[in-house]
């Protein structure tokens, strides 16, 4: 039996990235997975990846996580596939580059409502999935920019914060309430993924840019999906049920 053995996971975000990589991780160690991406196909590939050596283990959704009405599709599907949700990982997000002169208010607004205002809608419709599958687990990702600022990644910066100070009040309130239920937030550095893409870019490209953002970082390289993907593993697991309203930095020191 693996460490997460019968765990129902939702995963939003889940067609590539690291919502792809916590997938093939969770479901190598005994975990159902329910993919969910506004990138239907991606989502779908993974799932078929997955389920090549792991049949029937995931299944693919198509969700615009800033949709209520998508939200609740997602759920009713990943629970009628799972047989309940147990595991609820808020992945999906995306970063825009712009301080307080250059930024526009539509990336502000796309930033929030996609990084911020999406784990405020799923994790409120989510609730009664998994008090009906106790214990459970809320596992959102933030980033060390929702810790340490950057005077070009105003919405980014105040975004995560956002969710990390959001998993603690929802904590709270599952404490409060006599729930086995936790929520935690989970903080990568950058890490080899498409939404770090643009930050090599904007340090020259290629090796040069990659460099520029590793001399950043105390270990001297970018994290890797799978780095993140243990400590959502422990999340997911019930190695942590004692374990709430906590930040995990993923970050090769850099917030030290």
């Amino acid at each position: 039996m693996g460490r997460v053995h019968e765990k129902k996971v939702l995963i939003t975000g889940g067609a590539q990235g690291l919502g792809a990589c916590f997938g093939k991780m969770l479901v190598a160690e005994g975990a159902q997975v329910a993919l969910s991406d506004i990138n239907l196909e991606g989502a779908e590939a993974t799932a078929a990846e997955i389920n090549e050596s792991h049949p029937g283990a995931a299944v693919a959704i198509k969700h615009d996580v800033t949709s209520k009405a998508d939200w609740e599709n997602a759920l009713a599907v990943a629970a009628d596939h799972m047989g309940g949700i147990s595991v609820l990982i808020n992945n999906a997000g995306i970063g825009t580059w712009g301080n307080i002169e250059t930024e526009t208010y539509e990336n502000w607004r796309r930033t929030q409502e996609i990084d911020v205002d999406s784990i405020f809608i799923g994790t409120q419709l989510a609730m009664p999935y998994l008090k009906e599958s106790q214990p459970a687990s809320i596992i959102n990702i933030s980033s060390v920019a929702g810790m340490v600022a950057d005077s070009m990644m105003l919405s980014y910066n105040v975004a995560k914060s956002g969710v990390w100070m959001m998993s603690k009040s929802i904590a709270l309130h599952c404490a409060k309430s006599g729930y086995d239920i936790r929520s935690n937030s989970v903080h990568p550095v950058f890490t080899r993924t498409p939404i770090v893409d643009p930050l090599i870019q904007l340090g020259g490209g290629g090796e040069e840019g990659e460099q520029k953002l590793v001399r950043q970082i105390p270990l001297r390289r970018l994290g890797e999906p799978e780095d993140v993907g243990y400590c959502v593993l422990y999340l997911a697991s019930d190695e942590s049920r004692f374990v709430t309203a906590a930040e995990f930095k993923i970050d090769g020191g850099i917030t030290a």
